[in-house]
């Protein structure tokens, strides 16, 4: 039962709690938690919420909660061994029922490796710390750190031995063999014999996020190579999973949502005896895929601060893709003349590295900046090459702010028109479309004009791939909600995905018009579970006119099985919808309170208007709750 808790375990730790209970509801960030609307029972205001640093979930509306393997257990109704299973599958953790004696040897491997490492982590550190100085102590010292920053991370010295900390292990209890496996020493067939691997070298730790230690990196005292030397890979130590410091910094990442990315340990060390306490390191590689998905589990955006030199540059570019594929906001550090965070911040110190930390530029402003590197910008043909060059950039942003504010940018980069800058990026025919729309009123993600148009979400296709407008619709509001729901509707008959989300947040009557409510409705009834044609909603009674600005509406449905931007088109139409309702009853209420300075107090006409106020009052409270909570 021993080595099932600890299938159990691992399961468990390679489970993101909110990503796979996002998969059956929609989750919104609350604080440091998320909440949602609970799957176990019936409601409107969600009370259910999720926190990741935990890993548990809990309803405060009926009461369940618990770990990952609770909600499995609950909501695909399985038993705790099948629960087990159903998560074992989803993350890549091989197992049975009937555990088979290979996985039994793999997870008593994995626990014996934790005990060796733990037991080699104390040797290290006594060896650091032991009264006659040594070169370790002496380089850590140069380094700035003090004795209590030292023992946080366990920091020690690689004798200059070539059987110290072999003959140390052998004492307590340790196979040559195991110590070959784990890393810890060599074997060397020429001679037959074994030594350390491990020789005059400062030595790291490396946690995983649960402070298991998985393995190490050892950085070298003198001349020799290579300069860091690294534990192998094996069945505890995966450099691909893991992220240095990530122990200390899930527990400090709080409402910020914001993680800082180094490169170095002694980067990260730096930072954190500093008070900057929220940053995790990279094992040596260019950060995965992996490592992002786990960052993405406590953070939501990620500064990276990584070397100023080219292949500190190269590095952040890839880095940023990579982020940026898992939906995490990026921002980049500018180190100034400093070569590393480490360096900075013992140079300028705490205040500065915030302070640079806050000014971070963005992602898309690094890549422009880095490109223009290659090209002398006061020259007209470099100029028109950068620009072709930076284009490329700009394509990918999604939110028309944004894009108007770097189409300025190169424009002023390059001495050149907007209008060119936009047609080199969408194509002729793209942009003028999106110029047509504009001038309609129709302005892309502005919360609300003077026509009071609107914002549908993030996405580039809301921008460049919106319905014509007519002149006429920009003077009736109707047909620019029409519009909206259109959209939202074409939203959910191309994907599955949001005919599941948007009734959790938009119901029937929250529509103006009745063809929408209708519309609504037929796309919720529909058994199709794919895409949902024009052809099979129209009968002899439909209104031809709006199926036909229906079809127009050309959305890329693969942009859509982001849930991110499903909930932004649902949150600005909702915004929308709120905010006209506060409008409204604003007016009325302005009109009350002018009409009961005419009233005589007291009497029965002038408690029923102090009334209507009072719950015109309560109605706005009520209403400005909701637009928090979007």
């Amino acid at each position: 039962m021993e080595d099932f808790k600890d299938i159990v375990e691992e399961v468990k730790s390679r489970s993101d709690i909110a990503e796979i209970i996002s998969s059956y509801i929609s989750l919104k960030p609350s604080g440091t938690n998320y909440k949602g609307l609970c799957p176990f029972h019936g409601e409107k205001t969600p009370s259910f919420y999720v926190n990741t640093s935990k890993q548990i979930f809990k309803c405060f509306g009926c009461g369940e909660g618990g770990d990952i393997i609770s909600f499995i257990m609950k909501i695909e109704n399985l038993d705790f061994i099948d629960s087990v299973k159903f998560l074992a599958e989803r993350c890549g953790v091989i197992i049975d029922q009937d555990i088979d004696e290979n996985t039994k040897n793999r997870l008593n491997k994995i626990k014996k490796f934790q005990e060796m490492n733990t037991e080699a982590a104390r040797f290290f550190y006594f060896s650091l710390m032991e009264k006659n100085e040594n070169s370790g102590i002496t380089y850590l010292k140069k380094r700035g750190l003090d004795e209590k920053t030292i023992k946080i991370f366990g920091l020690g010295y690689a004798q200059n031995s070539w059987s110290s900390l072999m003959n140390y292990m052998i004492s307590k209890g340790f196979s040559l063999d195991d110590l070959v496996e784990c890393g810890l020493i060599v074997y060397n067939s020429n001679k037959n014999s074994y030594y350390d691997k491990y020789r005059n070298r400062v030595m790291f730790p490396i946690f995983d996020y649960k402070s298991n230690i998985i393995g190490f990196g050892g950085r070298v005292l003198d001349d020799s190579v290579p300069k860091y030397l690294n534990s192998p890979e094996s069945d505890i130590f995966n450099k691909r999973l893991n992220l240095f410091g990530l122990n200390l910094a899930r527990k400090n990442i709080g409402t910020s949502k914001q993680v800082i990315l180094v490169e170095g340990y002694m980067d990260l060390i730096s930072l954190y005896q500093f008070g900057i306490r929220n940053a995790v390191a990279t094992l040596g590689t260019s950060l995965t895929k992996e490592q992002a998905v786990l960052i993405k589990r406590y953070a939501d955006e990620v500064v990276i601060s990584y070397d100023s030199d080219d292949a500190g540059a190269v590095a952040t570019l890839r880095a940023i893709d990579i982020l940026e594929r898992e939906n995490i906001k990026v921002k980049v550090l500018n180190l100034l003349d400093s070569k590393d965070p480490d360096e900075y911040i013992r140079s300028n110190g705490m205040a500065s590295m915030m302070s640079a930390i806050d000014n971070s530029v963005e992602a898309t402003r690094f890549k422009i900046d880095r490109i223009s590197k290659g090209f002398n910008l006061a020259d007209r043909k470099e100029a028109m090459n950068f620009l072709k060059e930076a284009v490329k950039v700009i394509r990918n942003i999604s939110s028309p702010i944004e894009l108007d504010y770097y189409v300025n940018i190169l424009a002023q980069l390059t001495s050149t028109n907007r209008e060119i800058i936009m047609t080199e990026a969408f194509g002729e025919s793209r942009y003028n479309k999106y110029k047509s729309e504009n001038k309609s009123g129709f302005k892309a993600n502005s919360k609300k004009n003077k026509n009071n148009s609107f914002s549908l979400g993030g996405a580039r296709n809301n921008m460049l791939n919106q319905p014509k407008m007519t002149t006429s619709s920009v003077r009736k509001i109707d047909d620019a909600i029409l519009n909206v729901e259109r959209y939202i509707i074409k939203m959910m008959m191309q994907n599955s995905r949001a005919r599941e989300i948007v009734p959790l947040k938009i119901e029937i009557d929250d529509f103006e018009s009745e063809i929408s409510k209708k519309m609504y409705s037929l796309v919720l009834n529909s058994s199709n579970k794919g895409i949902i044609r024009i052809e099979e909603l129209i009968d002899e009674k439909s209104d031809i006119s709006y199926f036909k600005k229906l079809d127009e509406i050309a959305l890329n449905s693969e942009l859509f099985d982001n849930i991110s931007e499903i909930e932004k088109v649902i949150s600005n139409f909702l915004k929308h919808k709120y905010n006209k309702k506060i409008d409204q009853l604003s007016k009325r209420q302005k009109i009350l309170e002018d009409r009961i300075k005419t009233m005589e107090k007291g009497t029965k006409e002038a408690n029923e208007v102090n009334l209507e106020i009072m719950e015109i009052t309560l109605s706005i409270l009520e209403l400005n709750k909701k637009l928090k909570s979007l």
